[in-house]
């Protein structure tokens, strides 16, 4: 009877031990998971299809803050990052401080605007809503971790022009790079992108768009220190103390 209790025992331990053993292989399978679907190509249809809800979940949340801006004959794109109308944009689209923009939300509604800063050399451009509306406008959140080669990132914008029934172009795709304060991906860009933003998979800004190469991942955005760069308050001169000695 001892016996029998004894071999109950260790085999109820060794069944224990199994057990847990297995749902911490379950566990660190789930995390590689998890971390296979940002990181890597996807390995089954399962993790296409993670891909698609993520977009299908984070899509409705950042569309409404993406505009059209156009200027003199030609047109790009921006993304709304403060209620008070702050737009994030490509230098190259809208121009030189105080160039007078049209800017076009996703509802057609027409709004005058004007350039606020902008650095040619690493193509940030920020623009903002001249006039005050009688509504809150819809804003999205930027990155507060950094981009990552490999991350899954997807972007927005008025390829082609601006197009209300057709809808803004939407493309998934990866980074390729990250060097010389560029995100470099193979999200196809096209005329009228340019300014768009670059999202990772949880809907945050990591990216503007920049210049549209002629490969499938010559496509390069402006990272988000860019535009902090330019929002950045000046520091203040501190004036000397006359010397007193002397």
């Amino acid at each position: 009877m001892k016996k029998t209790l004894r071999r109950f025992c260790l085999s109820t331990v060794l069944c224990g031990t199994a057990l847990l053993a297995a749902m911490q292989q379950g566990a660190a399978q789930s995390e590689s998971a998890s971390s296979r679907i940002l990181r890597t190509t996807p390995q089954s249809v399962e993790d296409l299809q993670r891909i698609e809800h993520q977009l299908q979940a984070v899509l409705p949340k950042v569309l409404p803050a993406l505009v059209c801006i156009q200027v003199n004959n030609s047109s790009g794109t921006g993304i709304l990052v403060s209620e008070k109308g702050l737009i994030f944009s490509a230098a190259h689209v809208v121009g030189k401080k105080d160039t007078v923009l049209k800017i076009i939300l996703p509802d057609g509604t027409r709004i005058p605007g004007k350039t606020t800063a902008e650095n040619s050399d690493s193509d940030a451009g920020i623009a903002e809503i001249s006039t005050r509306l009688n509504k809150n406008l819809p804003i999205v959140e930027k990155a507060e971790n950094q981009p990552q080669v490999g991350d899954w990132v997807f972007s927005l914008g008025h390829g082609g022009g601006l197009d209300r029934e057709r809808g803004p172009m939407v493309r998934l795709g990866r980074i390729v790079s990250l060097k010389n304060d560029v995100i470099q991906t193979d999200c196809k860009l096209i005329r009228g992108d340019s300014g768009g933003p670059l999202f990772n998979l949880n809907g945050e800004l990591i990216g503007i768009h920049s210049r549209v190469g002629s490969g499938l991942e010559d496509n390069l955005h402006v990272p988000m220190k860019e535009f902090d760069a330019l929002t950045a308050p000046p520091e203040e001169v501190k004036e000397a103390s006359p010397d007193r000695n002397g």
